[in-house]
């Protein structure tokens, strides 16, 4: 073998060395790639189930802290509300301790011994039977002036109603109207008071065709001398209270009447006057 030949056999050779040195050397290449992608695509895969976990706590966590704001809202209101009711009871205690003073003032006071006043006092008098009936003299509808002083020796029903032309003084009038003459056999004359006027009066009296006199009080001097004219019972505001007298020929209060029902009130009226007769 000549020296030319041996030395292309020996390149030759050294060629095909380096070519698979070269070949050996791309896929350690590529292996080392493969593995390095591996690598990445196993933590990038580690990784996303970890994130996964975070936004899963996340949730929980906001889940956790609503509720809990929930339930302090729930118990702050609970508090309030029955701070409230604490309160809403408390102030009904306190008013039912004032209504409760303000009752004991009132019987204590009622309980007091009244005075006697004049027949010109504003404050009704607590009249009884045997005192001697309070002095009047009063124009009538009739143009006549009517007072006790004149009507000595006769029998009286002093009537007291509070207005002309109402549904109960009306029917008042009515049965006393109905029933004068029996009162007249009796010898008892029958007057009506109201503190309507004169004239208010002569219209009621010709609507009805009373026949008897009716006397004008319009300061109610008189009513409230006879206790006709005050607080009603359970009221505060002043009023006249329906009230009848029968005075005896003397000047004395024979029977009283007061807070009058309407219904047979005349009637029961007539038959005590018959039995002082």
């Amino acid at each position: 073998m000549t020296v030319a030949r041996k030395a292309k056999k020996s390149a030759k050779k050294a060629n095909k060395k380096v070519a698979t040195s070269k070949k050996a050397a791309k896929k350690t290449a590529k292996k080392k790639a493969a593995k390095k992608a591996n690598k990445k695509a196993a933590k990038k895969s580690t990784t996303a189930p970890k994130k996964s976990t975070k936004k899963k706590a996340a949730k929980k966590a906001n889940k956790k802290a609503a509720k809990k704001a929930n339930k302090k809202a729930a118990k702050k209101a609970t508090k309030k509300a029955a701070t409230k009711k604490v309160g809403k009871k408390a102030g009904k205690k306190k008013a039912a301790k004032k209504a409760a003073a303000r009752k004991s003032t009132k019987t204590t006071a009622a309980n007091k011994k009244p005075r006697r006043r004049s027949a010109n006092a504003r404050k009704p008098v607590e009249l009884t039977v045997g005192d001697p009936a309070p002095a009047f003299e009063l124009d009538a509808d009739n143009g006549k002036t009517y007072s006790l002083t004149r009507l000595h020796g006769k029998r009286v029903v002093l009537y007291f109603y509070p207005r002309d032309n109402t549904p109960g003084c009306t029917t008042e009038a009515c049965d006393f109207r109905d029933l004068h003459d029996d009162f007249k056999s009796a010898n008892t004359i029958v007057l009506g008071v109201s503190s309507d006027s004169v004239d208010s009066h002569k219209k009621f009296r010709a609507k009805l065709d009373l026949p008897f006199p009716l006397l004008s009080d319009p300061s109610n001097k008189i009513a409230t001398a006879y206790g006709a004219y005050g607080k009603k019972k359970g009221g505060t505001d002043l009023g006249s209270i329906r009230s009848t007298f029968i005075i005896s020929p003397e000047g004395r209060i024979e029977t009283m009447y007061t807070a009058v029902r309407v219904k047979g009130h005349a009637k029961t009226v007539l038959q005590q006057a018959q039995e002082a007769a």
